[in-house]
């Protein structure tokens, strides 16, 4: 080997070396300058030697961007990556403990939880073979992520080559975060030049990460920490989860510092009740603890829910409160015609977040607060929930308040507004805000997963006369979306591929596309698995006349299926 590779092999050993000190241990050993003439001498290397460069050569982690109008491909998760269950009270928390001893009863004798903390950032899995980064894939819809390798490459953290002796196959799943300073820097950023700032770390991970320039992803500084250890093949056997994220941090990732093993409920909200004293003190943004039965092999035991392991749960802090004005009250109309009131709130800063809108719920819940347009009202966020307004500060009224009154029609279209227990409908299936509801729907990830059919394309396509009815997804003319502003032929031809692939759905997804009333996705689900398929399904329902006086159907929904398998 000539000096020139022993030099270069010992740049990539050597800078890999003060990333892990930097972004791992929290210990810097070189100033920045220092680091940056170590990287410019490997650079130099590389540039006359293209052959040598190798896969986790710091080089590496900020590769090509994709060209513009790109998508990222994807993925199925060889594991899938489920949520998990949300609990608020320490009732909740006692009684997850209880359900988990009577399955256990009989079972295991010695069994423990693990604490640690619930990040507030996006979820990535990260798949290594023989040591190398192979794969990282983002959450998506827990069955199939998106395929973002290149921009997790230029995470901080995050190591290309695992530390020590790797497993032929390794799969760890962490939070990709922004830092409360970065964040901060990031809105001045924005601010200076003139572009929307991010209404909240966790925002601004999840915006960056699906950036096509992965020299942006690194510019803006997001962090790894790993949380769970799913599969190690041709390696070391765990017991429990806290050997294994041991072992994680071993072989280079950057870890919780905060993980406790505690055997009773007390035990959970003593951990809990810690960390939520120090929460606005981190860099980080977490919104709760996570609890997790210990022992792997019980975990194997106690299995799944649909959605939901049964062996952890997280238990959330308290929502935040703020006061706030409400400007107005909105009427939006959902994709059934239930009409929905919806606060205009000043802006207010909660939980991280900017939030101008609130939910109201129904017009027996305004009644029954008193809640009127120009009031103060308190306004509460917890986690992922919508905002909702709790109740008005009537002391501080001033006089010019105004007691909301419920239209009488649409907002939308003029239809009537009939009265169907607590809420109002519109009664008109043509009404155009409702179809735009029901494409939203349609294309949702949960249902059909068509890319680039967002709010914004489904009013542009609606305005433009070019969506009337669910079926025209299916014959859209694409010569008209190039047209369009903001469009062009790349990103017509890019959303026709997108439409083309729905065409092709599982029968539990397309169920679930129609969108109609009372058959969600675990309904859905429970007719695919018992009718095999739609033209089963259609039998049985031509057999059983009365379904077709279903509001849903055959109507629209019987329109869009006959489109989709044309």
């Amino acid at each position: 080997m000539s000096d020139s590779r022993r030099r270069y092999e010992e740049l990539v050993r050597e800078i890999a070396e003060h990333d892990h000190a930097y972004y791992v241990l929290a210990r810097p050993t070189l100033s920045d300058a220092a680091y940056d003439r170590l990287l410019r001498e490997l650079l130099e290397i590389e540039r006359r030697h293209p052959d040598w460069v190798r896969p986790d050569s710091p080089s590496q982690r900020v590769g090509a961007p994709l060209p513009e109008g790109s998508r990222f491909p994807r993925v199925p998760h060889a594991v899938p990556m489920i949520s998990i269950e949300s609990l608020f009270s320490f009732e909740e928390v006692a009684e997850f403990h209880r359900r988990i001893r009577r399955a256990l009863a009989g079972r295991a004798d010695d069994w423990c939880y693990v604490c640690e903390p619930k990040w507030d950032g996006v979820s990535a899995s990260l798949t290594y073979r023989d040591g190398l980064f192979e794969l990282g894939l983002s959450r998506g819809d827990g069955a199939v992520g998106e395929d973002i390798t290149a921009n997790l490459r230029a995470v901080g953290g995050l190591p290309l080559r695992l530390r020590g002796e790797a497993p032929a196959l390794l799969e760890v799943r962490g939070e990709v975060m922004l830092p409360r300073p970065a964040f901060e820097r990031l809105n001045e950023e924005l601010a200076a030049a003139g572009e929307a700032p991010f209404a909240n770390p966790r925002n601004a991970a999840a915006g960056t990460l699906k950036r096509l320039d992965p020299a942006v992803v690194r510019s803006r500084g997001l962090r790894l920490i790993a949380w769970e250890l799913v599969r190690c093949e041709g390696g070391p056997e765990f017991a429990t989860h806290h050997e294994a994220m041991a072992a994680v941090a071993e072989w280079g990732f950057p870890v919780s510092p905060w993980l406790e093993v505690v055997r009773t409920p007390e035990e959970m909200r003593a951990f809990h009740d810690r960390l939520e004293e120090r929460r606005d003190q981190l860099d980080f943004e977490m919104d709760g603890v996570v609890i997790k039965v210990d022992r792997r092999d019980l975990r194997e035991l106690l299995g799944s829910r649909a959605r939901t392991p049964r062996w952890a749960c997280a238990y959330k802090f308290a929502p935040r409160e703020e006061i706030t004005r409400l400007l107005d009250i909105e009427i939006q109309v959902g994709r059934t015609g239930r009409l929905t009131p919806r606060a205009v709130l000043e802006p207010v800063r909660l939980g991280g977040t900017t939030v101008r809108h609130a939910t109201l719920h129904n017009a027996s819940y305004i009644a029954e607060r008193d809640i009127r347009i120009g009031d103060r009202v308190v306004v509460r966020r917890a986690g992922d929930v919508i905002p909702q307004v709790l109740r008005p500060l009537a002391d501080q009224r001033r006089g010019d308040e105004r007691v909301f009154t419920w239209p009488v029609s649409c907002p939308e279209c003029g239809a009537e507004a009939v009265a169907r227990g607590e809420h109002r409908y519109c009664v008109n299936l043509d009404c155009p805000a409702q179809m735009r509801r029901r494409v939203l729907h349609l294309a949702s990830r949960k249902a059909l997963r068509i890319e680039g059919l967002g709010e914004k394309a489904v009013a542009a396509f609606a305005e433009a006369g070019l969506l009337r009815s669910l079926e025209d997804v299916f014959r859209l003319d694409f010569a008209r979306v190039a047209a369009l502003e903001g469009w062009g032929e790349k990103s017509a031809a890019e959303l026709r591929r997108e439409i083309e692939a729905a065409r092709r759905p599982e029968l539990a997804r397309f169920l679930y596309a129609l969108g109609i009333p009372e058959v969600g996705e675990e309904a859905s689900a429970a007719l695919a698995r018992s009718f095999g398929s739609l033209a089963a399904l259609r039998r049985a329902c031509d057999a059983a006349a009365p379904v077709a006086a279903h509001r849903a159907g055959p109507g629209e929904a019987g329109a869009a299926a006959d489109a989709v398998v044309e």
